[in-house]
């Protein structure tokens, strides 16, 4: 498999900053997985990428024989279980051997408890949020959607911590100040929903520069945040001017059921991101296609060599 083989829309600017840059160090939280073997190879291929793969040496050596790949060239630390895998990572991170941390065959809670584990070095005393980035093949731009994957019910500081999140990541991955859109079901105040005063309230701290470089406007609705003449239309004055670089949802339904929308109905690949760590953080779905694995590492490889 190489990256030729996939027909990505609007990331061969991250492909390219990816390699003008050294190749990044990733390491691998469970390494013996062919899904996650076969993305980690192609930036091997590519040159963009140096990997160490944790986990059961083995199962990782067969791997690579199976795809080809020779296992000289790889990093291999063996570990006795999957939890140890993600702790092993995360360390190798957390201390600076490794640049970029993703997640391979653990589940989804054994690699964020390594990532928030005081041992690993990862902790920034920040929250975690996830950030996914869908690359949208009928759409003009790349667009990121966040949180529909970590923070459950976020309460007021906790919506504060994910744009200000949001706002660092997107400066990394666009190189300019984002466009931040607020969205909820309505794109104004309403005492009967709460999230539209507590959007104003971000939008008023935003204004006083509390996010640093960002453009951050809402409550928007998700019409007039990505589609201009939606916002022209209806007379609505923002900032974001209908262009936004990244939506930020209400709570983890809206996110999950926008993400799985954009993935399955508009066949748009996402790379998902855990922000909020000290290094770039790689956080897949099981079911995620080849295509979703790979754009969300060259998303990284990018952040991680600017």
């Amino acid at each position: 498999m190489q990256l030729s083989d996939f027909d990505f829309h609007h990331l061969e600017p991250y492909i390219s900053r990816a390699r003008q840059a050294e190749p990044a160090r990733v390491a691998v939280a469970g390494g013996a997985d062919e899904k996650i073997l076969q993305t980690v190879c192609v930036a091997m291929r590519e040159g963009v990428a140096q990997v160490m793969l944790f986990g059961d040496s083995d199962r990782i050596r067969m791997g690579l024989e199976g795809m080809d790949a020779p296992d000289d060239q790889y990093q291999i630390l063996h570990c006795d279980t999957r939890a140890g895998a993600a702790r092993q990572a995360a360390r190798s991170c957390g201390s600076g051997e490794a640049d970029i941390l993703m997640k391979g065959f653990v589940s989804t809670g054994e690699f964020l408890r390594a990532v928030l584990n005081e041992e690993t070095g990862l902790r920034s005393g920040r929250i975690l949020s996830h950030m996914g980035l869908f690359d949208l093949p009928l759409y003009s731009r790349m667009i990121g959607m966040t949180d529909g994957g970590i923070n459950i019910d976020p309460d007021f500081e906790t919506r504060v911590e994910i744009v200000r999140n949001a706002a660092e990541l997107g400066r990394s991955v666009w190189q300019r100040p984002p466009r931040i859109a607020l969205v909820a079901a309505v794109e104004n105040v309403q005492q009967n929903m709460p999230v539209t005063l507590q959007w104003a309230a971000i939008s008023k701290m935003a204004q006083r520069g509390e996010f640093g470089e960002a453009v951050v406007d809402g409550p928007l609705g998700l019409d007039n945040a990505l589609v201009p003449e939606a916002a022209e239309q209806k007379g609505i004055d923002t900032p974001v001017e209908g262009k936004a670089d990244i939506v930020v949802v209400p709570d983890i339904q809206a996110g999950n059921l926008m993400g799985k929308a954009m993935t399955y109905l508009a066949g748009a690949p996402m790379a998902g991101l855990v922000v909020g760590a000290r290094a770039p953080v790689v956080l897949n779905s099981r079911v995620d296609s080849p295509a979703a694995r790979l754009a969300s590492l060259l998303v990284a490889l990018a952040i991680a060599c600017r």
